[in-house]
């Protein structure tokens, strides 16, 4: 029912795009600069290698580059089938456990490597709203949608701390969740910082990861007639990608349209918005499911899933 409504809403965003802009939806591939395409296409396949590197720097044990690969890959197809990134957390711990890790070993890892992605998530859109010049200044009607957004993701994070320390029950199902994890994912981390080449390659892969998806995304607006500064994208995407993810949908569908779509048009000043996201998001989710499945087979014939 969750996959059904969030391609209903994938749609719904297709069929805005031709009724209150000039562009037709079904042509929206035919009409852009072709060369800017390229490049978003382009873009986007460096994410796989960036998300390799990514994930083999927080795994000390040996693990074939190609076989890493080929899951990074088949992540795109198992991720419209999960919610959030979960598909990708099990397809990786899976991999590690096939290739003879230890349960404990392999979910660290996996943790590992998403800690220090949220921590260089947030990083990175601090210093790009950094160089946008962004500030909470009421006064600007520049800032007011990314304030608004800004203020409420730390009401919630407000709301949810006090209800972990009003509810004992609440507090108990946290820390038996996440404990576990976090533990694991620091003494993983202690462990590789002996390695530093090692842990260097997986924060240069996980910041990679980013840099190549706004890239793509800033090809996409610009391939559609768009001429923003690099910084503002990356915050419309940081942002936006974040705040779409927390919609229980596969691949985020439908929230990460709107998040992005809205916070473009905020800091870039553009009318039409749906567009380049709209291609962006058939070049980063729907054009990759096919190698995807394919990389899924491989890994299962091979007995390394």
């Amino acid at each position: 029912m969750i996959t059904v409504t969030a391609v209903l809403v994938f749609a719904a965003l297709v069929y805005l795009q031709g009724t209150q802009s000039s562009v037709d939806p079904v042509h929206l591939v035919e009409g852009v600069d072709q060369g800017w395409m390229l490049l978003a296409v382009l873009a986007a396949a460096a994410s796989y290698p960036a998300a390799t590197m990514g994930f083999l720097g927080f795994v000390p044990e040996r693990i074939g580059f190609g076989r890493a690969s080929l899951a990074q890959l088949a992540g795109s197809f198992v991720r419209l089938v999960a919610p959030g990134g979960f598909g990708g957390v099990a397809l990786n711990t899976r991999l590690l456990l096939r290739a003879g890790i230890a349960p404990g070993p392999a979910a660290s890892s996996v943790g590992a490597g998403a800690l220090i992605g949220l921590v260089l998530h947030l990083g990175q859109l601090a210093f790009f709203l950094w160089l946008t010049g962004f500030r909470p200044d009421h006064r600007s009607s520049d800032n007011t949608i990314i304030g608004w957004v800004l203020i409420a993701s730390l009401a919630v994070l407000v709301l949810l701390v006090l209800a972990l320390l009003v509810s004992p029950t609440l507090r108990r199902w946290a820390l038996r969740k996440l404990v576990p994890l976090t533990e694991g994912a620091l003494s993983r981390l202690w462990q590789l910082a002996r390695h530093p080449r090692h842990l260097a390659v997986g924060v240069i892969g996980q910041v990679l990861i980013s840099m190549a998806l706004v890239s793509s995304l800033y090809c996409c607006v610009r391939a559609t007639g768009g001429h923003p500064s690099f910084a503002t994208v990356a915050v419309a995407y940081l942002l936006g990608n974040a705040i779409g993810s927390a919609v229980p949908t596969p691949a985020g569908f439908g929230g990460v349209e709107l998040a992005t779509a809205a916070l473009l048009a905020e800091t870039t000043g553009l009318g039409n918005t749906i567009g380049p996201v709209v291609l962006f998001r058939i070049i980063t989710v729907l054009l990759p499911v096919l190698p995807g499945w394919l990389a899924f087979g491989i890994l299962q014939r091979n007995k390394a899933l």
